[in-house]
């Protein structure tokens, strides 16, 4: 049998997001954020202020 990762939100693009299968992953201020791409890695990485606070814990 085989598990599934829980999903999560990109939070830039609010993209449905396998951790397992990330585009990109970056850490801010202790905590791990997944991308669909790295572009919005790119873009959550310039300003991570503007996106950390739009997704839930």
């Amino acid at each position: 049998m085989s598990e599934k990762s829980p999903k999560v939100t990109d939070p830039v693009c609010g993209m449905t997001v396998d951790p397992a299968k990330a585009a990109a992953r970056v850490e801010h201020e202790g905590r791990t954020y997944y991308f669909c791409s790295k572009y919005c890695a790119a873009t959550f990485s310039a300003t991570p202020e503007n996106y950390a606070s739009t997704v839930m814990s």
